[in-house]
């Protein structure tokens, strides 16, 4: 690879893809070559060498190090396993995909090419989660039971989404369900990191709130391990925020809680501790991704492909609970 790194971008109806874009401009060497979308989204970009309104047309002119794929859940695993065919190494912004089929799809592709395949977690760039499962990993509150996590907001369009971004979010094909696709991935990636594979789901949702037509804008997933519990929160319900901590790891010797950057162990009633985590060595997407590439080597945590497939097939066994009413095996 060259020293001039040629990035696109295919999408721009992700709402995530302005932070992914910006965190590209300040990698060194980073050129962005060429954007695609069909939206009046594409209008609006700047600082691209070309537009294109056809991503196939874009990856069949350009020549690419990495491409950032940015669309929307359905139209993103295309994207992926054309790009990844061709030889380019993707970023795909959360989550992997709609549902377990198209990620292994996804999955078969990046083997078949050799070429890397990231998913990008707005929530991996936490120092404060990477210093919780730090120590929890090196056994400073025992073997772990127990994971709580949530993740969510009022909504999609009570937030100001731009209806492009709303306009795939509400549907549940493009989506692969509602708040629980949008959020419970979240929850889900997190607790394959952490735990593993569950032995069964069992999850209920609904649409507690809104006076309008959604599959779910409340889901809780609870996850079943052999010698321990996952219980997960997705929400477009939720005004304002209960300030406590996010997420919870409790292990037989103590608890360990994360408050943004700060994480508090305890031990016992009047035995808590509190620190600042440390800054993460890499603290950003495009920056890991390009190392990853250079070096050749996976992505760690809930960043690695196969733990974002995995993650898609704890949701999809968490819909299928819903519909069901009984645990479902992933």
């Amino acid at each position: 690879m060259s020293q001039t790194i040629r990035v696109g971008v295919a999408g721009l109806t992700h709402g995530h893809v302005g932070g992914l874009i910006e965190s590209w401009k300040k990698v060194e060497g980073a050129h962005l070559v060429a954007v695609s979308d069909h939206t009046p989204l594409l209008d609006g970009v700047n600082g691209f060498d070309r537009k294109y309104t056809d991503w196939r047309e874009m990856l069949d002119k350009e020549t690419f190090d990495a491409l950032v794929v940015t669309s929307n859940n359905v139209e993103s695993t295309e994207i992926a396993i054309a790009a990844l065919n061709k030889g380019i190494p993707c970023m795909v912004e959360k989550a992997m995909a709609a549902n377990a089929a198209d990620a292994d799809r996804m999955l078969a592709a990046a083997k078949a090419s050799g070429k890397l395949l990231m998913i990008n977690w707005p929530l991996a760039w936490s120092a404060g989660l990477h210093e919780a499962v730090g120590q929890a990993n090196s056994g400073e509150v025992g073997d772990l039971f127990y994971l709580r996590y949530r993740n969510g907001h009022n909504g999609p369009r009570e937030i100001g989404c731009d209806e492009y971004f709303v306009g795939w979010l509400y549907d549940e094909k493009l989506n692969g369900g509602g708040s629980i696709a949008d959020f419970g991935s979240y929850g889900a990636a997190l607790a394959r990191w952490i735990l593993g594979m569950p032995e069964s789901v069992f999850c209920f949702r609904g649409n507690l709130t809104k006076d309008y037509d959604v599959c779910d804008d409340h889901a809780v997933i609870v996850l079943k391990y052999p010698h321990a519990h996952a219980y997960l929160e997705s929400t477009w319900a939720t005004k304002g925020d209960d300030a406590s901590a996010n997420p919870v790891l409790s292990g037989k010797e103590g608890t360990l809680a994360v408050n943004g950057n700060k994480v508090v162990t305890s031990k016992g009633w009047n035995d808590k501790s509190e620190i600042d985590a440390p800054a993460l060595e890499i603290g950003g997407p495009a920056e890991y991704f390009l190392h990853c590439i250079k070096t050749g080597t996976q992505p760690e945590g809930i960043l690695n492909s196969e733990i974002s497939a995995d993650a898609c097939r704890i949701l999809d066994a968490a819909i299928r609970s819903s519909a069901s009413g009984k645990a479902e095996t992933p």
